[in-house]
C-alpha cells in the first residue's frame, strides 16, 4: 500500500517537475499489464489496450487469465490493438463457441445425422459418459494456432516482443499453474478452459482448467515478473455478482466456476497503481456477438483515468526509451518437412492424412490447414484436432493433436410438428467397435406415427473412399384422403418399409455415388373416416417393388439448417424389376382397392432429379432457387406414388415439400416443380423467409381409389410465409401459407430436429 501511495503521488507531483528536467535518467521503472478473466466482458481489454498505445504507454510486461490471457498474450506477440479490433469483430463466434464445422466439410454419409440432436454421450464399459465440457474447444484452439505461428519458433514466453505469462489450474492437484513457455497456443486454451463450458486440457500429468478458478487477476504475478508499476484492468465481479451475468447457461457455470476467486480478486487490487474497471453492465460472459460495444466500454473506462495514464506516460518519457519491439512476421506459406501425429488409437495414420489432405513436402497456408482440421472433424471419428507448427530447417513440423470420438455414441432430441405431433428421437453409432472400418447406425423415432432406420457401411481400404451400403427404413405415416373443398374426408395409415444393399463411394466431402437393388413394400391400413372400404372386409392393401437403382448426390450447404450458401442435388435411376399388389381381406373387398394397386406392367423405369441453390447477395438476404422432377415410362400404382405438401420439417419417405398445401395433399406421377425461397436475416438466429412454388403433373390418367381418389393433371400454385428461428433446442419455425386448390390457408408448426 506504501509503495501504491508513492506511485501515485509521483504521477500527481512529477508533471510539475518536467519543466526542469534535462537530462534523461537510465534506471527506467517497469510497468506491467494485468488483464483478468471475464469470458466475453474481457474483450473490454481491447478498449483499454486502444488508450494506452495513445497516450504512449507500452508496458514491459503483461499477465492474465482466461480472456485477460488470450487478448494480453496476442498483445505480447504484437498484435495491435486495431488488428486486435478486427480479430474478434469478423470472428465467426457462432463456430468457436460450438465446434461445427460447415456441413460442406462433413463426409457425404455423416451429413444426415450432423447436427441432427440436441445431447450426445459416449457409450463406455461404465454407462453413459457425460461429456466434460459444452464446447470440446478444437475451433477456438485452431485460431490460436493461426495467430501465433510468428512466435511459432519461440520456446520461452520472456523472450516474446513483450514477456507474458499466464495462469491455469490443475485438477488433479488444485495447484495454480503458471505457463512462461511451450506452446502459446496451448497456454491459452488451457488458461481459459472455463469448467463445464470448455472441456480441460490433457497436458502430460495435468488436468488444466481456467485459471480464473485460482487466480483470475494475477497481480501478483506480474510483480514477481519485475514490473514497478501495474495497471491493472478487472473485468471480473470484486464484489457482487449482476443478474445480467446468469441469465445464460454458460453465464452461470461461468460464474459457479469464479466464485470461490472472489476473494483472491479483491485481495489483489490494493496492489494495482492504475486500476480500469469498465462498467459492463448489460453484458455477460456469453456476450461475444457484442464484441464492438465492449470494447467500446473498455475504451470509456481507459478514458475516465485517462489523467493517470498521460501523468504516468509523461514521467516514463523521463527516462530512456525502451528498444523498439521486434514483431516477427507471419508465415504467408510454409513448407512441411514432415507430419506427426499424436493421439491415434483405432484410426490409421494413412485414413488421418487422407481426410488432413497435407504430406511432407507440400506447400501449405493456414487456409489448408484449416480445411484439413474441419475435414478430419467431418469424419466424425474425431472430437479434437488441432495443431502447432515447429520451424525446422527452413520448414516447418506440422505437429497435429488428436482426440478420437468414441466408438459408441448414444444421441437424442425431442420434436414436434402440428403433423406427427411430438417425438423423442434416439440414436446410437457405432464405429470401428464392431470391426475396423465399420459404420453402424440405429435411430428410432418414438412418436404416435414412429420411424426407424438402420444403416450399416462396411469401407474398403484405409482411404474409405468405397463402401458396401445396408439400409433398413420402417415408418409408420399419415395418408390423409381430400374433398374436392379441401377438407380431409379420411385418412388411411401408411406403413413403408425400405431395405437396399449396395455399394457407395465419395468424392470429397460433396459428392456420393450409389448403386443398390432395393426391397419395398407399401402398405395402407385403416385409420379414420374410411368406412365405406374397411366395412367390406378389407384388411390391407399396397405394393411390393424390387429395384436396381443409381443415384448421384451433390450437397456443398454450409449448414444444415438455414444455409447460406451451397448446392443440394440429386440425380436417380430406377428400374422396376418386379411390382406385386399385394392384398389381405374378402374378395368382394378386393374389388374397391384393386385399381389402385394392381400394376399396369411388372416392369418400368423411373428418373428423379432435384437441384437447390442458396446465394447469400447481402448480410442480410439469401436467396433459394429450387428444382424438382420425377418421370415414369408406365403408370404407378397409388403407393407408389410421390406425395406433394407440406414443408420440409414434416416430410417423410417419397415426400415433395410444397407451400400451399398440408402434408401429402396432392399424390403425383410425373412431375415438374419449381420453388423460390426469399429469406431475410431479422436477427443472428432469426429468420422470415417468403416461398413462391409452382407444380405441373402431367400424364397422370386413371382412377386410383374409385370414389375417393383420382389422378388427373394439375397445376399447382401455393406461396406462404415462414419464421424461423434457430434455438438451442433445433429450429422453431411456424408458417402459414396458400393456393389455387381448395383456396383456404395451411399452417405448419415444427420445434426441434426432424428425423
Amino acid at each position: 500500500m506504501i509503495k501504491r501511495s508513492l506511485v501515485i503521488l509521483i504521477l500527481v507531483v512529477f508533471p510539475l517537475l518536467l519543466v526542469s528536467a534535462e537530462e534523461p535518467c537510465n534506471d527506467r521503472p517497469k510497468v506491467g499489464l494485468v488483464l483478468s478473466g471475464g469470458g466475453a466482458k474481457g474483450l473490454a481489454h481491447i478498449g483499454v489496450i486502444k488508450v494506452l498505445e495513445e497516450v504512449g504507454i507500452r508496458p514491459d510486461y503483461i499477465t492474465g487469465t482466461s480472456m485477460g490471457s488470450i487478448i494480453g498474450g496476442l498483445y505480447s506477440i504484437g498484435y495491435t490493438a486495431t488488428e486486435l479490433d478486427s480479430i474478434v469483430s469478423t470472428a465467426d463466434w457462432a463456430h468457436l463457441l460450438s465446434d461445427r464445422v460447415p456441413l460442406s466439410d462433413v463426409i457425404p454419409e455423416e451429413k444426415t445425422d450432423y447436427q441432427r440432436f440436441q445431447v450426445e454421450l459416449d457409450i463406455t464399459e461404465d454407462g453413459f459418459a457425460v461429456p466434460m465440457g459444452l464446447i470440446g474447444g478444437y475451433a477456438i484452439s485452431e485460431l490460436f494456432a493461426r495467430l501465433s505461428a510468428r512466435v511459432s519458433g519461440t520456446y520461452y514466453f520472456k523472450d516474446y516482443p513483450i514477456p507474458f505469462k499466464c495462469v491455469a489450474a490443475d485438477l488433479l492437484s488444485g495447484e495454480q499453474v503458471i505457463f512462461d513457455r511451450g506452446s502459446f497456443s496451448t497456454a491459452l486454451r488451457s488458461s481459459m478452459s472455463i469448467p463445464s463450458v470448455f472441456s480441460p486440457v490433457e497436458l502430460d500429468t495435468l488436468y488444466l482448467v481456467d485459471g480464473g478458478v485460482l487466480n483470475n487477476f494475477p497481480v501478483d504475478l506480474c510483480r514477481e515478473m519485475g514490473a514497478d508499476i501495474i495497471i491493472g484492468v478487472n473485468v471480473g465481479n470484486a464484489d457482487r455478482v449482476n443478474k445480467a451475468d446468469l441469465n445464460s447457461l454458460i453465464g452461470v457455470l461461468t460464474t459457479s466456476a469464479m466464485i470461490a476467486n472472489s476473494s483472491n480478486n479483491r485481495a489483489q487490487l490494493p496492489y494495482v497503481d492504475v486500476v480500469i474497471m469498465p462498467d459492463l453492465t448489460g453484458y455477460n460472459v456469453a456476450s461475444f456477438f457484442n464484441a464492438p460495444q465492449i470494447i467500446e466500454r473498455g475504451e470509456l473506462a481507459a478514458r475516465e483515468v485517462y489523467g493517470q495514464l498521460d501523468s504516468l506516460a509523461r514521467f516514463l518519457d523521463q527516462f530512456d526509451k525502451p528498444k523498439p519491439l521486434s514483431i516477427p512476421s507471419d508465415p504467408v506459406e510454409f513448407v512441411i518437412s514432415r507430419v506427426e501425429v499424436d493421439g491415434l488409437e483405432k484410426v490409421s495414420r494413412r485414413f488421418f492424412i487422407s481426410g488432413l489432405g497435407i504430406n511432407a513436402g507440400d506447400t501449405v497456408d493456414f487456409s489448408l490447414l484449416s480445411q484439413g482440421v474441419n475435414r478430419l472433424i467431418g469424419t466424425r471419428y474425431f472430437d479434437y484436432v488441432t495443431y502447432n507448427l515447429e520451424p525446422e530447417g527452413g520448414k516447418y513440423v506440422l505437429k497435429m493433436n488428436t482426440q478420437e470420438s468414441a466408438p459408441a455414441k448414444f444421441k437424442f432430441s425431442i420434436h414436434y410438428d402440428n403433423e406427427y405431433k411430438a417425438g423423442i428421437l434416439t440414436n446410437i453409432t457405432l464405429r470401428n467397435l464392431l470391426w475396423i472400418g465399420n459404420r453402424f447406425s440405429t435411430t428410432l423415432d418414438i412418436a404416435e406415427k414412429p420411424r426407424f432406420n438402420v444403416t450399416a457401411i462396411n469401407y474398403y481400404g484405409e482411404n474409405h473412399l468405397t463402401a458396401s451400403k445396408l439400409v433398413f427404413d420402417r415408418e409408420v405415416n399419415n395418408f390423409p384422403v381430400y374433398m374436392n373443398d379441401g377438407r380431409v374426408y379420411g385418412t388411411l395409415t401408411h406403413h413403408y418399409t425400405d431395405l437396399a444393399f449396395g455399394f457407395m463411394s465419395s468424392i470429397g466431402t460433396s459428392w456420393e455415388i450409389d448403386a443398390y437393388l432395393e426391397y419395398e413394400r407399401s402398405m395402407l391400413t385403416d385409420q379414420t373416416g374410411m368406412y365405406e372400404i374397411f366395412s367390406n372386409g378389407v384388411a390391407r392393401f399396397g405394393n411390393e417393388f424390387i429395384s436396381a437403382n443409381f443415384s448421384s448426390k451433390l450437397n456443398t450447404l454450409d449448414r444444415r439448417y438455414f444455409p447460406r450458401r451451397g448446392t443440394d442435388m440429386m440425380i436417380g435411376y430406377r428400374f422396376i424389376l418386379d411390382n406385386r399388389a399385394v392384398y389381405h381381406g374378402s374378395e368382394s373387398g378386393r374389388e374397391l382397392v384393386s385399381d389402385a394397386i394392381e400394376p399396369v406392367n411388372k416392369n418400368f423405369f423411373e428418373l428423379s432429379a432435384y437441384y437447390q441453390k442458396f446465394f447469400r447477395v447481402s448480410k442480410k438476404w439469401v436467396i433459394s432457387p429450387r428444382v424438382q422432377a420425377n418421370f415414369a415410362d408406365m403408370q404407378l400404382p397409388l403407393p407408389g406414388r410421390v406425395f406433394v405438401g407440406g414443408v420440409p420439417f414434416q416430410r417423410r419417405s417419397n415426400e415433395v415439400s410444397f407451400v400451399g398445401l398440408s402434408s401429402r395433399e396432392k399424390y403425383v406421377q410425373n412431375f415438374v416443380m419449381a420453388q423460390l425461397n426469399l429469406r431475410y436475416r431479422v436477427t443472428r438466429s432469426l429468420n422470415i423467409t417468403g416461398v413462391a412454388n409452382g407444380l405441373v403433373s402431367f400424364l397422370d390418367e386413371g382412377p386410383e381409389l374409385p370414389g375417393y381418389i383420382s389422378s388427373k393433371d394439375e397445376e399447382v400454385v401455393g406461396m406462404g410465409l415462414l419464421v424461423e428461428y434457430d434455438s438451442v433446442i433445433g429450429p422453431i419455425q411456424f408458417g402459414i401459407s396458400n393456393s389455387n386448390i381448395n383456396k383456404g390457408l395451411r399452417w405448419y408448426f415444427g420445434l426441434g430436429y426432424p428425423f
